[in-house]
């Protein structure tokens, strides 16, 4: 790391704010005493040294035992030469081994605290000084000319805002890519179901057939799936698996939905309870030391506090009648703030350490999701300041990544991408005054029972793939983890959370098969099922069975399109002015349902109609082409799930050494085409048997 006059004096003041709270707490801690703030400074300096030495005895001696034992062996070792080191400084006592580890975790927390106050990338030394060195010793390199594939997800971000994130310089790195000629940008199609379970099984798998939205009625089992599920997942994944997915051959999935038949793979939903399927080298025990534990465990606080004083500001704003902030929702919680440390400090700091472990070790293909943006995004909105200060946190982790690079033994192409976007709008029942499932219960007829699923968030997905893979080892910790999560784990898995948790999950499960009408909710999508049918009812028997049902849907103020299947006309594409028979492409009345939507919404729906599983009658709300709005039949500010808007424009920004015609590329198997003919042009031999030719080290 350079060292210049700014970074000399961020350190100064670091050591200075440790020294002087040190000071303070002294005074009234019991079983240590300082004297002067002289003194202070010294057993700061002491304790950074220590903890450099502790490292390198770690690294050469303790990092193949239990993962267990680490923690337990830092601590006295540091308490231990604290005490020692401590009491041997004039104006310091320190009365045994518990008071110094103390001392030790107050310097630790506060570094942390100062860390996310003054942005200081202390995580640069860490990198520099652990986690490069763990790999050289243990991780056995594999030096090549041969390029590797770095593939970075920013979950639920448009081209759009990613443009305006880099036009008010919240993405540094990024920006410094594309200015530099570096990388190139282009935007991408998203399927008709604009949402992960989806997009990246389009990506990572090359196809996403029989996927009509995050969760849907299965008419062959009689049972809902979520892709989120594990169970599920597992099922899904290896219905699509063909052995040649983006990360077959070597590669690595860290953080994602599915797997993409990735040689390891870490908190990746799909393989949660496979135990065959490696998760990588067992150094990854390093981050399991005090030091990143108490740094994780403080920014997580730390962002809780700021979740709810942000939060508060938002409230604020919108009752000041902010434009910015016109639409908030009860979802955005005390509790949310949770879940918002987790998906943001937590798992991403995790994300980005096992990633750059990978990349040192020269792993051929690597992806990597980073979900905090999409989860606060639909919570504070997808342009709020908070949406747009966790993007410039995202963008830093990348440019750690950067800075390992050249350590790496083997160039990389570093590709940034995103599955889909989202776009703003209100609740539907916030807009009017009724909810989908509402909705369907005053039109359909006779004593239909229904059966309503209409919130979705991802991150308890993502928090349940970490958990399931804690309890995965063969060691005591895993032990104790699985032992605490026995009642919330099934078939492997951890499962916690709304529609997740067993508990909560099986008096649901009995409404789902008491009901015959299933309503799911998908963003800005809505999707009914009439669960006693075998196949996907016509348009010709809902009219017979429930005459004012379509006609009701189509006379609602909030509905834009609703999309169903007719015995003698196909798909139709309804609106209250006009039908698109999107199979035969013609459209009468004097309105096109899909005219706001591109020259592509057709072929959308047509393969959405395609699905077996395609529900009975799918609800798109109303779209305003001038402001790019629409509401959301989930408790979120921004949606994602159907046609309209920011929603379906994600993008990928790549290396401008590797070639791209300008073709448009629609749909998320486009995107795996893409990026797995890069891959495989990059990586495959040559026909006469010599590696192919090196790439720029870091491109």
């Amino acid at each position: 790391m350079q060292l210049t006059r700014a970074r000399i004096i961020q350190f100064l003041s670091v050591l200075i704010v440790d020294a002087i709270v040190l000071f303070i707490v002294a005074r009234v801690a019991p079983g240590f005493s300082i004297n002067s703030l002289g003194s202070a400074i010294l057993i700061v300096i002491a304790v950074s040294v220590i903890q450099a030495v502790v490292w390198w005895l770690f690294i050469n001696f303790f990092a193949h035992l239990p993962a267990i034992l680490f923690p337990i062996l830092t601590f006295l070792l540091i308490g231990a030469a604290v005490m020692f080191f401590g009491d041997r400084i004039p104006g310091i006592t320190i009365d045994g081994i518990g008071p110094a580890i103390v001392i030790t975790i107050i310097i630790t927390v506060v570094n942390a605290i100062l860390g996310a106050i003054l942005v200081l990338d202390e995580d640069a030394s860490f990198d520099r000084n652990v986690t490069r060195k763990m790999v050289q010793k243990y991780g056995k390199p594999n030096k090549t000319d041969v390029p590797g594939f770095l593939f970075l997800e920013i979950d639920g971000l448009s081209i759009d805002i990613l443009r305006r994130a880099l036009d008010e310089g919240h993405m540094p790195t990024l920006k410094k890519w594309l200015d530099s000629g570096s990388h190139k940008l282009m935007q991408w199609e998203t399927d008709f179901t604009s949402q992960t379970g989806a997009m990246q099984t389009g990506i990572l798998m090359g196809n996403n057939d029989e996927i009509p939205a995050y969760r849907w009625w299965d008419r062959s089992v009689g049972k809902m799936i979520m892709s989120g599920n594990p169970q599920d997942a597992v099922k899904i994944e290896a219905r699509l698996s063909s052995g040649k997915g983006l990360l077959s051959d070597g590669g690595a999935s860290r953080g994602n939905m599915f797997s993409g038949d990735a040689t390891e793979s870490l908190f990746t939903m799909s393989v949660v309870t496979n135990r065959k399927r490696g998760r990588g080298p067992g150094f990854y025990t390093y981050l399991f030391n005090p030091f990143i534990v108490a740094r994780l465990i403080t920014r997580f606080i730390i962002e809780v506090i700021k979740e709810w004083f942000e939060a508060a500001q938002q409230r604020g704003r919108h009752k000041r009648g902010s434009a910015d902030d016109k639409y908030i929702v009860s979802a955005r919680n005390p509790a949310y703030a949770g879940l918002r440390a987790f998906m943001g400090p937590l798992l991403q700091d995790l994300t980005t350490y096992t990633v750059i472990s990978d990349v040192l070790r020269g792993v051929p293909a690597i992806y990597a999701l980073y979900a905090g943006y999409d989860d606060l995004a639909h919570f504070a909105g997808m342009s709020s300041p908070e949406a747009f200060e966790s993007l410039h946190e995202t963008d830093r982790y990348f440019a750690r990544i950067e800075r390992a690079l050249p350590d790496a033994p083997r160039p990389y192409h570093v590709i940034v991408l995103s599955d889909h976007g989202q776009s703003l709008g209100p609740t539907f029942k916030g807009a009017y005054g009724v909810s989908l499932e509402e909705l369907v219960k005053g039109l359909v007829s006779g004593d239909a029972k229904i059966f309503a699923a209409l919130d979705t968030n991802e991150a308890w997905d993502n928090l349940n793939a970490v958990l399931s893979d804690s309890t995965q080892d063969n060691t005591r910790t895993a032990g104790v983890i699985k032992r605490a999560l026995a009642s919330k784990t099934q078939d492997g898995a951890v499962a916690i959370g709304p529609d997740r948790d067993a508990k909560e999950a099986d008096p649901e499960k009995h409404k789902l098969e008491d009901a015959n009408v299933a309503v799911f909710g998908s963003g800005s999508t809505g999707l009914i099922y009439f669960t006693s049918a075998k196949e996907r009812m016509t348009y010709e028997q809902i009219q017979d069975a429930h005459p004012d049902l379509l006609l009701g849907l189509l006379n609602h103020p909030g509905v834009g399109f609703i999309i169903v299947k007719s015995e003698t006309n196909g798909t139709m594409v309804m609106t209250k002015g006009g039908i698109n028979y999107v199979d035969v492409g013609t459209v009468e009345g004097f309105h096109d349902p899909l005219a706001p939507f591109g020259p592509n919404a057709a072929l959308h729906i047509k393969r959405e109609s395609s699905f077996v599983n395609c529900p009975d009658i799918i609800v798109n709300t109303k779209f305003d082409p001038q402001t790019q709005e629409l509401a959301g039949f989930e408790n979120q500010v921004s949606h994602h799930g159907g046609l309209g808007g920011p929603q379906n424009r994600p993008f990928v920004l790549y290396p401008a050494t590797l070639p791209y015609d300008g073709t448009p590329v629609i749909w998320a198997t486009g995107v795996y085409k893409l990026l797995y003919g890069w891959r495989e042009q990059a990586q495959a031999p040559k026909p006469n048997g010599s590696a192919p030719t090196a790439q720029p080290k870091v491109s």
